[in-house]
């Protein structure tokens, strides 16, 4: 009877303590972040993509929003392919995820991409931009028709600057050609930054970007803007024509997103998919979408990757 006992004891207490074991390892996986988030920017710093990265860890941090802070790794090269397919490497490491384009949807289509959709997280799109085609002074273009007037008497021209060879800009370079019947000689960059650094320094006529990339030196008079490609005009762009308006009905929009590498915990797939909604639904986010003319949208997870 009393060997009995204690068999009964010792066998409560081993099951006690593989289920203590048991909630332990459960709690360590659910644990995350356990270490700094790093968020690859595939461009060069100083374009779209690295100012809205920026924002993001700001208000991240500003709203304690995450146990562990969020750093930026700059990864530029072939208009994204480069820091994408480092990202899709990290498989199953939901602590590296990487900002999301239009260039890495176009890499797809256009089967630039050497890795495949299965190999990310749709995380979050957050932003929907527009698009902005502005002239360097020295170029003498005061309008978007002059532009047009100029390609047509000199075909190829009249050198336009974008980020990527291909993406949103290469993208919008085409529609144009395409629409208008005219030719440019479009010039790949690797970011937002150093498109505004060859149209300042007067190396190309024209460059395309986004609002929040160039509307700061047109406001600063640096820049002429020549029109916007939307259906109405934008809010604190009031003064220049769409492309519409124009006489092409050529419109573009980019949205901005964050994705992970495949293999995610579904825990740690709903935490980053949730600290991005909170981001969006910050007082810094509507701030910084106001003053750069963006559209605040946020869709999670598998509705992002529709």
């Amino acid at each position: 009877m009393r060997n009995s006992s204690v068999s009964t004891v010792v066998l409560t207490l081993a099951a006690a303590t593989m289920a203590v074991a048991a909630q332990l390892v459960a709690a360590q996986e659910r644990a995350f972040p356990t270490r700094p988030i790093e968020l690859i920017v595939p461009f060069a710093p100083g374009g779209g993509s690295g100012i809205t990265g920026e924002v993001i860890k700001k208000i991240i941090s500003d709203e304690k929003l995450s146990p562990q802070p969020l750093t930026i790794t700059f990864k530029p090269g072939a208009s994204g392919q480069v820091g994408w397919t480092y990202l899709a490497t990290r498989k199953g490491n939901a602590h590296t995820i990487a900002t999301a384009t239009a260039s890495f949807s176009y890499g797809f289509v256009q089967k630039q991409m050497q890795v495949a959709p299965e190999d990310f997280t749709p995380i979050a799109l957050m932003l929907v931009d527009t698009q902005l085609m502005v002239a360097s002074p020295q170029s003498g273009f005061k309008t978007m028709q002059d532009v047009i007037d100029a390609s047509r008497k000199n075909p190829n021209s009249v050198k336009v600057g974008g980020t990527g060879a291909s993406g949103s800009d290469a993208n919008l370079a085409a529609m144009i050609t395409s629409a208008v019947k005219i030719k440019l000689n479009y010039i790949p960059f690797k970011s937002g930054g150093e498109v505004n650094a060859a149209i300042l320094g007067g190396h190309v006529d024209a460059a395309l970007g986004n609002p929040n990339e160039l509307a700061g030196y047109v406001e600063a008079g640096k820049l002429v803007p020549l029109a916007v490609f939307t259906d109405e005009r934008v809010p604190g762009l009031k003064d220049v024509p769409t492309m519409k308006e124009v006489g092409h009905n050529v419109v573009s929009h980019s949205a901005r997103g964050i994705v992970a590498p495949a293999g995610l915990a579904k825990h740690e797939e709903q935490f980053l998919i949730e600290l991005m909604r909170k981001v969006t639904q910050s007082k810094g986010w509507a701030e910084y979408a106001g003053k750069n003319m963006m559209t605040v949208k946020f869709l999670g997870g598998a509705d992002y990757a529709k």
